[in-house]
């Protein structure tokens, strides 16, 4: 660890001490949860520790706080217990250092090392009044938080009541509001409760929303020499919040913007540069230019609707170009089996990705419509050309998003994602006698699925049939000859037959060339053992 995470970890302990001490039940999340299962650690580029709980545990978590805390060393921030703070969420804050970035800057006086801690917000079951909620709680989240805009996009509902706020303020005062909006948000249980809202509120669908059934059951993981809790549905819960592919890492590695300094005190900070700026004007301008950003944010959304629209026909019109110059024959490519003819739909669809796939398209859930046979022909290549489940579920959520309900034909292909799913989530759970019943079940039904025939190659390793294994995965690596699981599944074999050897020359190659970072922690936990 470097010197900050090590900071922040120690920051962990006094939080899991104290949440000990007063039977409160959290989770390490988001990052802080893929760190633990991805590297028993802190992502190694990551300077942020995330924790979440049931809004009932926050509750009695704030009133811990004001029993424990020393406030000349730690300080408890959040929105309903200082208007300043810049959200509905809490923050651990080490007052005895600094943190640094733009969004710090003026958050006086907490701007230390810090926590995030998140709670879990109940919403009914009913669809109607789940949306109604969603609605208010997005609203009441930029509304209350004036320093900086929590997300973008904005459905027409939402910016509708962030207005209607506004304009309540003018009459009543942005106290009386807001008690008013908590009034009606917090503090609510519903028997038909299957949906959190995570209380980051980042963006509409993951990671701020979020299935109760995640939060359930609980987990203590291994996390930098220590045991913290998280989500006892972890696999579930990563693949939801980043995808099928979460146990890879990215070739751009991500980082915080935060640059961090120990040793000088926030009280030591802030007057240095408070001392020469007029707070009340500052906070003036800093609503003023809030406000401006969010109007501006939700036209823009209106605009790119339009131009997402034009991008739509243009990638329909790329395909039926595609299809005619090379009379082609959809439905006959839709086959499995073919390596040659997957070869060819994957060309046909390959703009169509590029443009749907934009961060910016996604950002603002714009699902670029080409009609539902070409829908159904562009997943079925993701799953069976591009071996890509995470790109499939990506433009899935942005079309469900925009209304569209999947026929039985597209459910039947998605069954094998899901499928894929529990198997990677039993195989993690250590459940291999299920794993293995599921998996030739998988193999039977979809027989050229790339994902179902490496897993059989792996359970056959894990259950130490390693005669079946080294036979299946000889003709495997003919098909895949650079898939690094093919290649760590040989190096296991090798590795329990005590040949060191030929174990640590697959086990270089996958260290070294691949980007599984799962794969990399299971062969570093078997050199250490």
């Amino acid at each position: 660890m470097d010197a900050t995470q090590d900071y922040l970890l120690n920051l962990l302990i006094e939080i899991d001490t104290i949440c000990k001490k007063y039977d409160i039940e959290y989770f390490i999340d988001y990052g802080t949860t893929l760190g633990a299962v991805r590297h028993e650690g802190f992502i190694p580029w990551d300077d942020d520790i995330d924790i979440n709980m049931t809004e009932d545990n926050y509750y009695k978590w704030v009133e811990a706080c004001k029993k424990e805390l020393d406030p000349s060393k730690r300080v408890y921030g959040d929105g309903r217990i200082d208007r300043d703070f810049p959200g509905v969420f809490g923050r651990y804050i080490d007052v005895e250092s600094i943190r640094i970035s733009n969004n710090f800057a003026f958050w006086r006086p907490i701007c230390g090392q810090c926590i995030d801690v998140f709670y879990l917000l109940e919403l009914p079951g009913d669809p109607v009044k789940k949306q109604e909620m969603i609605d208010l709680y997005f609203a009441y989240d930029e509304y209350s938080n004036s320093s900086y805009r929590h997300y973008r996009y904005k459905n027409d509902a939402q910016m509708k009541l962030y207005n209607k706020f506004r304009r309540m303020e003018k009459i009543m005062g942005k106290e009386r509001v807001l008690k008013k909006l908590e009034k009606q948000l917090f503090h609510k249980h519903y028997d038909d409760c299957d949906t959190y809202i995570v209380t980051s509120a980042r963006k509409y669908g993951p990671s701020s929303i979020a299935p109760k059934e995640f939060y359930d059951t609980v987990y203590y993981a291994d996390f930098a020499g220590h045991k913290f809790p998280i989500s006892g549905r972890y696999a579930e819960l990563l693949t939801y919040y980043y995808g099928d592919d979460w146990n890879i890492l990215p070739d751009l590695r991500k980082r915080h913007s935060q640059m961090s300094h120990t040793g000088i005190s926030c009280a030591d900070y802030v007057s240095d540069y408070m001392r020469i700026l007029d707070e009340k004007k500052l906070k003036k301008e800093r609503q003023k230019a809030k406000h401006i950003l969010v109007e501006e944010g939700y036209k823009i959304g209106k605009h790119l609707d339009l131009v997402h629209e034009k991008l739509a026909k243009l990638a329909l019109l790329k395909i039926e170009k595609k299809i005619k110059e090379n009379n082609l024959d959809l439905n006959s490519l839709l086959d499995p089996s073919s390596p040659e003819k997957l070869a060819v739909l994957d060309d046909v669809f390959s703009d169509y990705y590029d443009k749907q796939l934009k961060p910016s398209v996604r950002y603002w859930e714009n699902y670029l419509d080409i009609g539902d046979d070409y829908f159904y022909a562009a997943i079925f290549n993701l799953i069976y050309t591009r071996n890509n489940f995470t790109a499939a579920n990506k433009i899935l959520k942005v079309r469900e998003a925009n209304g569209f309900e999947p026929d039985d034909k597209f459910k039947e292909l998605w069954n094998v994602v899901l499928t894929t799913r529990k198997i990677k989530a039993l195989m993690l759970y250590k459940k291999y006698d299920e794993a293995e019943k599921l998996i030739d079940e998988a193999v039977e039904k979809y027989p050229y699925c790339k994902e179902f025939e490496i897993y059989n190659a792996e359970i056959k390793v894990v259950k130490n049939k390693l005669d079946e294994a080294e036979k299946l995965l000889n003709e495997l690596i003919k098909k895949y000859p650079d898939n690094f699981r093919l290649k760590k599944a040989f190096g296991d074999i090798a590795f329990s037959k005590k040949d060191k050897d030929t174990a640590d020359k697959y086990y270089d190659d996958v260290m070294k060339n691949s980007n599984d970072g799962l794969l990399h922690l299971d062969i570093r936990k078997k050199r250490g053992a």
